[in-house]
């Protein structure tokens, strides 16, 4: 019998590897007992089973290469997961931190290398390239922290392109000016293979990656060989142009970033791979560089360390400090900053062991940089744990308004070759932090061999549930038999009190068929929740722009909010640029609506004045651009016959294109008191009090007229009067439906009232309203406080207007002059229909 060689270090590759896989395991759990990040505990294990310690492993070629693997898919899931939208919005702030981080400590290396180390200018430049650059040694602590989409975190993502760059720059002029290669032909070299390199990554490899999703599609295996094969060439190539492959790798992770949504399954699979095996490799062989042993040796190393390690924490505190009061962050954030920038690792090791091989660095100096890699190790990681935690209790605080119902996605599933498409899409409206499930539905006939039926379509439900499960998404399969398929996808709508259905559509309605088909027509007339009825054609992740589609009005439904949130998901997800095509008049409301709440984004506006002319030569749809219509059901406010034969229009004049349209919820969420309303037949109103009626407002000035109004509750507080109608007067007017002659109607939301408080002003000589072409005499103001939600505001000011309408009714308010008269109008508070 053959034992097997126990002798130190482990030389069978597969007792190595089960070592490696077993401290993967204990580390982490061992050092959560004593509150320090799981992420520390490979390093530590690391320096215990080094070679300059218990000697249990070398720091052979195979650690070398699993190290330099975990490093690398370290900065491709960066990458990966960076929200496009918040780094293009803030690459100017990701540059000014880059460059503040990295100069500060450049600096600082600069002066303490000369004066007090008694370094050459060379080797003092070398020493601000290894204190000045960092790793994103932190970063799964961020990201398991849920903090990457903050807006301080995203920054310090793109900065660290710049600070790596910066370091890797200054060791090759120093190393060529050391060996005699600088010169004219190696900066000609080195700027044009940058150049092309930059471009290849930038604008060819998006494109190469979108033609390869459209082609491979729903082939999960195939995506992901394709991504570590990019990941691999894309870092060999930086290197050899002279970047470094970790930069390589971080803008393969840009570039690739708008196809893998981070809700699907490809990019699940990618942060299992990187985040339970590769980089925990890296965090081991970075600890095996710790030689024990020197720190016994004098105080020599430890005051060269100490001093690496001061340049690192006060320059990059300062750093941080600094961007804090340039652009605004909290005291949290700015920990967070300097947490997640301090770290070194990557960068520093290739300064520091080519400042070694040319002769510029001692083998003391190369320890002290070791010592302070784990020191800066240890201290990034534990200050992102701990800051990072309060700051995502801080962004969990922030006010967000669009809807206080719960999600929950039903997926009616009927086409086996689109189901996935369905679930996929699914998963990209879902919010991040929902605890709720997706519900993928299947609804058998009730004829014939109903278990037959039954056992195809949970066959279906299977698929969709393992797709779901790769990307670690909860949900919860339904089948329901019923004679009529809508009826079931309804009652199950009911019984699951779901918020949003997506339903498939082929694009050809017949000429029976109203809008889309039978089915989806009786859902769209039963249903009040959010409706996405979809026509995927190719993959959604492979969309470079979003066009949206809104009608006039639309942002006067109560549901808008809700539907604005699913689709800034996608938005979100995607990475897309998003384009809205609107009446000029909305352009306001809509970019405070879109661009003020979560997740946040940037628009661009163009007008489109009437819907027949939607689809003419001005709108310009490229093959890759998702087309999303913001609908709405008859009877509703912003609803318009042309609603209806535009999504037989958009399919046959696109048929290429992914299509959406989308039909936003038509109640009113959460259950809050103060403005109650009731969606069928009648509004409820607050009662409305003689002292907020103002009979004869005797000035054609708006701010006057809004001054007498508010004087009787406000007169008291006359900087809170002034500053209201000051406020009131930045709102446009809310006439619904059109423009109801004679009559404005207002909203405001202050935290001065403490229920929803109705003024009423009647003037009989008109008063002159900014954004009202005539006078008017009627004015309706409603006040909410803000903790009352804000479609509830918006579905009681639509039933208003849309009593108002009748010239009866505003004949009547603008002869009244006493509340008795006013009364006959608000009856017990109620508008009769």
């Amino acid at each position: 019998m053959n034992f097997p060689d126990l002798s130190l270090p482990f030389q069978d590759p597969v007792l190595v590897f089960a070592m490696v896989m077993l401290i993967v395991f204990l580390a982490p759990m061992l050092f959560r007992l004593i509150k320090v990040p799981g992420l520390v505990g490979h390093i530590v294990a690391g320096i215990i089973i080094g070679p300059y310690a218990l000697g249990v492993l070398q720091r052979g070629s195979t650690m070398e290469l699993l190290g330099t693997v975990g490093l690398l898919f370290l900065m491709f899931i960066a990458g990966l997961e960076i929200d496009l939208n918040k780094f293009e919005k803030l690459k100017g702030r990701s540059i000014v931190f880059g460059l503040v981080s990295f100069f500060i400590p450049q600096i600082g290396a600069l002066i303490a290398g000369i004066y007090l180390l008694d370094f050459s200018l060379y080797q003092a430049l070398l020493l601000g390239s290894i204190v000045g650059s960092h790793t994103l040694l932190a970063y799964p602590v961020a990201e398991r922290i849920g903090i990457t989409k903050n807006t301080a975190i995203t920054m310090t993502m793109g900065g660290t392109i710049v600070t790596d760059t910066l370091s890797l720059l200054i060791l090759a002029i120093v190393s060529g000016a050391v060996t005699g290669d600088i010169g004219p032909a190696f900066w000609i070299t080195f700027i044009t293979l940058v150049a092309v390199y930059t471009f290849v990554m930038i604008y060819a490899l998006p494109r190469l990656g979108r033609w390869f999703f459209k082609d491979t599609r729903n082939d999960t295996n195939t995506e992901f060989v394709f991504m570590v094969t990019v990941l691999f060439l894309a870092s060999f190539i930086a290197d050899f142009v002279g970047l470094a492959a970790i930069i390589g790798a971080f803008l393969a992770g840009l570039s690739l970033n708008r196809l893998v949504p981070g809700s699907s399954p490809l990019m699940s699979r990618i942060q299992f791979v990187g985040n339970t095996l590769f980089i925990p490799f890296f965090l081991i062989s970075t600890g095996m560089l710790v030689d024990v042993s020197v720190l016994l040796e004098g105080t020599e190393i430890w005051i060269m360390a100490g001093a690496f390690t001061g340049l690192v924490l006060v320059g990059k505190f300062l750093a941080a400090t600094i961007i804090q009061k340039i652009y605004g962050y909290t005291p949290t954030e700015r920990t967070s900053i300097f947490g997640l920038s301090v770290a070194q690792a990557a960068a520093t090791l290739a300064v520091t062991l080519v400042g070694y091989d040319i002769g510029l660095f001692s083998g003391e100096v190369v320890n002290a940089v070791v010592i302070m890699i784990l020191l800066t190790c240890l201290i990034g990681p534990w200050l992102t744990e701990k800051y990072g935690r309060k700051l995502a209790l801080e962004e969990q605080k922030k006010p967000y308004e669009p809807s206080e119902a719960p999600q929950r996605i039903l997926v009616p599933l009927a086409n086996p070759v689109t189901s996935q498409a369905m679930i996929d899409l699914a998963m990209i409206i879902r919010d991040e932090d929902s605890p709720e499930p997706i519900f993928p539905l299947t609804v058998a006939p009730e004829k014939g061999d109903i278990e037959a039926e039954v056992a195809a379509t949970e066959n279906m439900l299977g698929h969709a549930v393992v797709h779901a499960a790769a990307a670690d998404v909860p949900v919860t399969p339904i089948t329901r038999v019923d004679m009529n398929i809508a009826n079931g996808i309804m009652r199950a709508a009911k019984e699951l009190r779901i918020s949003d259905i997506i339903i498939g559509w082929n694009g050809e309605p017949s000429a029976k068929q109203r809008i889309f088909g039978s089915i989806l027509d009786r859902v769209l007339e039963e249903s009040k929740q959010l409706v996405i009825v979809s026509r995927i054609v190719h993959p959604v992740n492979t969309s470079e722009r979003i066009i949206l589609a809104i009608p006039e009005n639309a942002d006067r439904e109560p549901g808008f909010p809700s539907a604005i949130r699913d689709i800034k998901n996608i938005i979100n997800e995607l990475g897309t640029q998003l384009i809205v095509f609107s009446p000029a008049t909305m352009h306001r409301s809509l970019r405070t609506v879109i661009e003020s709440t979560e997740p946040e984004l940037e628009a661009t506006f163009l007008d489109i004045k009437h819907w027949r002319n939607l689809l003419s030569d001005k709108l310009t749809i490229d093959e890759d651009d998702l087309f999303i219509l913001l609908s709405s059901r008859e009877g509703s406010i912003s609803w318009d016959k042309d609603l209806e034969r535009l999504p037989g229009l958009i399919a046959e004049r696109y048929p290429g294109n992914n299509f959406l349209t989308v039909y936003p919820n038509e109640q009113a969420a959460g259950n809050n008191t103060g403005l109650k309303l009731r969606i069928e037949r009648k509004a409820q109103l607050p009662d409305i009090e003689s002292r907020h009626i103002a009979f004869d407002l005797n000035t054609p000035d708006a701010a006057d007229a809004l001054t007498q109004m508010l004087n009787p509750h406000f007169g008291d507080k006359p900087d809170i009067l002034e500053s209201l109608v000051k406020n009131i007067l930045n709102v446009n007017p809310d006439n619904l439906p059109g423009d109801i002659p004679g009559v404005a109607i207002t909203k405001l939301r202050s935290s001065f009232v403490n229920d929803p408080t109705l003024f009423l002003g009647i003037s009989p000589d008109g008063v002159n309203y900014p954004g009202l072409d005539q006078k008017v005499h009627v004015i309706f103001l409603l006040i909410s406080p803000r903790t009352v939600p804000y479609e509830k505001s918006l579905k009681m000011l639509g039933k208003l207007a849309s009593h108002l309408s009748q010239a009866e009714a505003i004949d009547h308010i603008k002869n009244a002059k006493t509340i008795k008269e006013i009364s006959t109008f608000f009856k017990e508070g109620e508008l009769k229909t």
